[in-house]
């Protein structure tokens, strides 16, 4: 038993998001105690991308123990489908950004995409990958995917951030090229050569233009100022009570006793609390015509 509590809560109210937003979201058994609970956090996305045809979920949940050295599962926090569809593999810490590299893991949610790019002009779940990170970007409260949350290294890391953008050679931890992420962002800026603070990379493109996707659609018709941002995120997360784990769940949790408060006020012969509140209003209404009547001077006898 494993995983994080804390990470368990951010999943489902990001899977509400996500929801929301159009995607399917499914779970793999177990995603909640799958991961290392060491305190992490998701403060950045690692965006990665396999390449591979198939989803391969048993080898994001498990990791690769072929390799020298194995690389124990999860290699993933969120898989994304080749089909669309988004699947939580893991609440704690996973192995995704790997060792070197400028960004920690305990520090990042790691989403695992499949599905080759060069089986069509595009890659097949593009948008779904878009749509994903956009809900994490209103996860942070419409936070903009383009925000530097490192600048002391050779590639800034934003919050959204690839793999690549990351990842440093094992034999040379100032240069990047260890996991070149097959490209799945289309054209965008290629860095090579000599970088600052001493930093080096043969060539590698950036996801840039994934992230300027990401933003238009995170700001798309949204003319609200990142403090109405805040604040609707406040409000969001407060409508979460305690014993529900998302503010849909306590919305469901309210319908239900507002049922059994309805059939506990429902009277016999009446096939609801409305009609039988209807019937209660009918007799007061009779029994004040009544009383008024009582009440009207009579006629001399």
């Amino acid at each position: 038993m494993a995983g994080d509590p804390n990470r368990v809560r951010d999943l489902l109210q990001l899977a509400e998001i996500w929801k929301g937003l159009g995607l399917r979201v499914l779970a793999m058994p177990g995603w909640r105690d799958r991961g290392r609970s060491d305190g992490n956090t998701f403060e950045v996305l690692g965006c990665h991308h396999t390449g591979g045809a198939g989803d391969n979920d048993r080898l994001l949940r498990d990791g690769d123990l072929k390799r020298v050295p194995p690389v124990p599962g999860p290699l993933c926090n969120v898989a994304l489908h080749s089909n669309g569809d988004v699947v939580l593999v893991a609440s704690g810490r996973a192995n995704h950004f790997g060792k070197p590299a400028t960004w920690e893991n305990s520090r990042s949610l790691g989403v695992e995409a499949t599905g080759p790019r060069d089986t069509s002009p595009r890659f097949p779940n593009y948008d779904a990958y878009v749509a994903l990170a956009v809900g994490f970007c209103i996860f942070k409260g419409n936070a903009d995917p383009r925000r530097v949350v490192r600048d002391d290294v050779g590639i800034p890391v934003h919050l959204v951030a690839a793999h690549k953008e990351v990842a440093l050679l094992k034999d040379n931890p100032r240069r990047y090229g260890r996991k070149p992420d097959p490209d799945f962002e289309g054209p965008a800026k290629v860095v090579q050569g000599a970088l600052p603070h001493g930093f080096s990379v043969k060539s590698l493109r950036l996801i840039d233009k994934f992230r300027d996707d990401v933003h238009a659609r995170v700001t798309q018709g949204d003319d609200m100022t990142p403090e109405q941002a805040r604040q609707l995120e406040a409000v969001f997360k407060g409508l979460t009570v305690q014993g529900t784990s998302s503010p849909k769940e306590t919305v469901d949790l309210m319908f239900q006793r507002l049922k059994k408060i309805e059939a506990a006020m429902t009277v016999l012969g009446t096939p609801s609390a409305e009609e039988t509140f209807n019937k209660l209003y009918e007799r007061i209404e009779a029994i004040h015509t009544w009383v008024k009547d009582q009440q009207q001077p009579q006629p001399p006898g």
